[in-house]
């Protein structure tokens, strides 16, 4: 009997030793699955230890997924502890007494894509459309090219206008009265005086009358074809003014038709750093709105209270040499489940004197009261994939980065501002072959650029955010490009000049002599005229 006690006791041993070492192994792919599905993306844990009668588990190299960007991982540990209640979660709540998170790192890049079960927010929500939208660096020889047309088109207009105005006035000057005409009129005077002289010939006064009807009728027609030729001779000096016009007139055309205005310039020089910004925004707003908006559904999500958690490790896959370390009390989720405020506090320090401090309060008790207060003091940054743009990859090699703000939600209303200045900076830009001209100035600029800064203003509401940017590298890329337009379009002024010498230069020439001639004339016929009316 006692042998078959304890071979039944052995029997129970075996298994439950048996249960314990397989444990473990039953539980990651378990773990991995229901806690993806929770989050809404890719968790994944090289292994775990799990002790259920104390309710205390040890992940090893932990990977969350971004559900805003499925090529980096929200964070990432070494190790990660967790005293769970278990009273408690038989109540299907986790209630986390306490959690170190060790070895922390947030927004590291994958290798891979993750898998993305539901979207941090949807493609048409406000969140997000704060990231910094795409910006087509212009092309200036496209630019230049682009108005060709419209110049060429203008060249010919100011040229058929010359010819007609010269042809029209062919014909004016054709139907004057001559200085043959006037000899005539000379000789006929001359002959009526043989006859008697004016007043006492009776039978020459019809003719002297018909020789005065005459000459007052080309009075009348030169005095006003003389007013016609001076506000002709007016608007054709204009013309040829606007020839000599026509290249500045079209360069200023030309730089506004680039559209750098002030909020397209802003996209350039900050959506360097959108990834890292517009990121951390997109995961601060998020949890916010959903719980706002009143989308959770309190009766299939799992409540979630972490009494204490603890976190530390490099923090930033970019912070070079950063040690952080923080606490993190009181959190609940969803958020309305709170019975205190949350608080973070987050300190890190680098080796050459670099200062992060970060810290946080969530408050849903009633109306909803957050506040984020950030700031970093000359902290190494080392290899960070930027956003570039088309045929330009941009990574940040290293630079001394300063960021100061703050950021509070009351209710749904958003206020803040961050303030960010990067100094020793060295940028390593990698150009496409088939790079265009624009991109490749845009790379000079940032290549010859070691400091810059940036304002951010964040505004509106947790559902429609509003940033506005400003920075001093938008106004030098501004500055590179017009610049590099004004040398375009200089090239492009003396190529005009040389065609409007060319095509229309002979039509100028003969407009301006033809001019001379008519004013010439113009002081004859008033001579002429003079005689004519002492004549009469």
């Amino acid at each position: 009997m006692r042998t078959m006690n304890r071979n039944i006791v052995l029997v129970l041993t075996g298994i439950l030793v048996i249960y314990f070492l397989l444990l473990d192994t039953l539980a990651k792919p378990l773990f991995e699955s229901q806690a993806s599905e929770m989050y809404g993306a890719e968790i994944r844990v090289s292994s775990l230890q799990v002790s259920p009668f104390v309710g205390r588990i040890t992940l090893h190299d932990l990977r969350v997924a971004d559900r805003s960007n499925a090529m980096r991982n929200l964070a990432e540990a070494d190790r990660a502890f967790i005293d769970i209640n278990m009273l408690r979660l038989a109540q299907d709540v986790i209630d986390v007494e306490q959690l170190d998170v060790e070895g922390l790192l947030v927004f590291a890049p994958r290798d891979t894509e993750a898998q993305i079960l539901r979207p941090l927010v949807s493609d048409d929500s406000g969140i997000a459309q704060m990231g910094l939208p795409d910006f087509s660096v212009p092309d200036v020889d496209e630019l230049i090219d682009s108005q060709r047309d419209k110049l060429d088109a203008d060249i010919n207009a100011l040229k058929t206008g010359m010819e007609q105005g010269e042809a029209e006035w062919r014909e004016k000057i054709a139907s004057l009265p001559t200085a043959e005409d006037i000899e005539n009129y000379r000789k006929r005077i001359r002959s009526i005086k043989r006859s008697g002289g004016l007043s006492g010939a009776l039978s020459s006064l019809g003719e002297a009358q018909q020789v005065q009807k005459e000459i007052q009728a080309d009075l009348r027609r030169i005095e006003t074809m003389s007013k016609e030729f001076r506000g002709d001779i007016t608007e054709m000096r204009e013309e040829l003014a606007r020839a000599a016009r026509l290249p500045q007139i079209h360069t200023r055309e030309l730089i506004s038709s680039i559209g750098l205005d002030s909020d397209q310039l802003a996209q350039i020089g900050n959506q360097i750093l959108r990834g890292e910004l517009s990121g951390i925004l997109q995961q601060v707003l998020a949890p916010v709105a959903y719980s706002n908006e009143g989308s959770i559904n309190p009766e299939t999500t799992m409540p979630i209270m972490i009494k204490k958690a603890t976190v530390s490790g490099p923090l930033l896959p970019s912070g070079a040499g950063l040690s952080a370390r923080g606490e993190l009390t009181d959190f609940a989720w969803p958020l309305v489940n709170a019975e205190q405020p949350a608080k973070l506090v987050l300190n890190g320090e680098t080796l050459d004197g670099g200062t992060l401090a970060l810290m946080a309060s969530v408050d849903h008790r009633d109306t909803p009261n957050n506040s984020v207060e950030v700031d970093i003091q000359r902290l190494p940054l080392r290899n960070m994939p930027l956003a570039g743009s088309e045929g330009m990859t941009i990574t940040l090699d290293q630079s001394l980065a300063n960021l100061t703000g703050r950021l509070d939600i009351q209710g749904d209303k958003l206020v803040g501002v961050l303030d960010e200045t990067f100094s020793a900076t060295v940028f390593d830009i990698d150009l496409s072959e088939d790079a265009d001209q624009g991109t490749r100035l845009i790379a000079e600029v940032l290549e010859s650029s070691n400091d810059f800064m940036m304002s951010m203003n964040i505004g509106g509401t947790v559902f429609e955010p509003e940033v506005s940017f400003s920075a001093n590298l938008d106004q030098l890329i501004a500055s590179t490009l017009e610049t590099a337009i004004s040398d375009q379009v200089q090239k492009l002024t003396n190529d005009l000049q040389n065609q409007i010498s060319d095509q229309i230069g002979p039509q100028i020439t003969s407009a301006r002599e033809q001019f001379d001639s008519l004013a010439a004339l113009e002081q004859d016929l008033q001579k002429n005229l003079s005689q004519l009316s002492r004549l009469k």
